[in-house]
């Protein structure tokens, strides 16, 4: 394991035991609401939208009584590169824990300008909000290009709010029955929709601006199918089925590693790609296709309906991780 993917993988599982224990502890109070499209006047009435404008500094948070946690559309709208991230708010006495925590992580990170080549995975960009019991918003920007610090306070509110979405669904649930792998490399014919499907639902105006997640709740299981060659020759040569934390590091992996756009590169018809379908504890199931013969290119099966999407170029760490998932 290199440098760049053990450090995203310790700083991610670092954040999901701290949200483990918050939910277990203090119970998953979380609105599976969307962030409002129209910017109107602020309410008397407690209210959980995104606002346009915050009026409250973040260095605050650590010591106001926070009432909901989201993440919320990145200030620029015509910013690329945003973060694929939950709909959902956390509110009760979960939030206040959650901007507790992520005030203490924020503090000291580094700074990074627009224009610093990324350090740590592919730059993606990030906003979360904080709504104060006096009606104040602060809020908290990042790039998980730029630092460890910066990918765990995105994996802080992720995994809450993940975990919340399926409050019932205990961690040693049943696996389900393995996939039977799609004759042709596609990520159309392995998807399917589960109780929390409606998540998925994606309101975003252009799918350019779309920040609909991969999956809405933790992938308690991971469908592999590795195929050799390319098209139109590409066969399945092998199988297999992991479950958690396996499945689940596939999934965060694959939310933040890969860059966006196209590029060229010498073709390696000889090499392995895989199609891997990640299903969560509803029986929700969406599907990613990894061409390693092309520059290492990334699809995946977004939203309810479940449609193909290009992602990008995926890192090699997430290449890795999946080539080595095999029990």
């Amino acid at each position: 394991m290199d440098e760049q993917e053990g450090g995203v993988r310790r700083a991610r599982w670092a954040a999901a035991a701290a949200a483990v224990t918050v939910v277990m502890v203090l119970g998953a109070a979380v609105v599976a609401s969307r962030p409002s499209s129209e910017d109107g006047p602020r309410s008397v009435a407690p209210s959980t939208d995104c606002v346009a404008d915050t009026d409250a500094p973040f260095g605050e948070t650590g010591a106001a009584d926070a009432r909901w946690v989201r993440f919320c559309p990145l200030a620029d709208e015509g910013s690329p590169r945003r973060v694929r991230h939950p709909q959902g708010v956390v509110t009760g006495p979960l939030a206040a824990s959650v901007a507790e925590s992520l005030w203490q992580t924020q503090e000291g990170r580094p700074t990074c300008r627009s224009d610093d080549p990324p350090t740590v995975l592919p730059t993606r960009l990030f906003r979360i909000e904080v709504g104060l019991a006096d009606g104040r918003v602060a809020e908290l920007t990042g790039d998980t290009g730029c630092s460890t610090r910066d990918v765990t306070l995105f994996s802080q509110l992720e995994t809450t709010l993940l975990m919340a979405a399926v409050p019932e669904a205990g961690p040693n649930g049943a696996m389900p029955d393995p996939v039977g792998c799609p004759a042709r490399f596609t990520t159309t014919a392995t998807s399917a929709d589960g109780a929390s499907a409606d998540q998925l639902v994606d309101t975003a105006e252009s799918p350019w601006q779309s920040t609909v997640p991969l999956l809405p709740a933790p992938a308690t299981a991971a469908d592999v199918c590795a195929y050799r060659g390319d098209q139109p020759r590409r066969r399945l040569v092998d199988q297999w089925q992991v479950g958690s934390p396996v499945s689940e590091a596939i999934r965060a992996a694959a939310t933040l590693g890969y860059a966006d756009g196209q590029t060229d590169c010498a073709l390696r018809p000889g090499a392995t790609s895989y199609v891997v379908v990640l299903t969560d504890a509803t029986g929700t199931a969406r599907t990613l296709a990894l061409d390693t013969t092309r520059c290492a290119t990334l699809q995946a099966a977004l939203g309810t309906p479940a449609a193909d999407t290009y992602l990008g170029l995926a890192t090699r760490g997430l290449v890795r991780m999946v080539a080595r998932s095999r029990p």
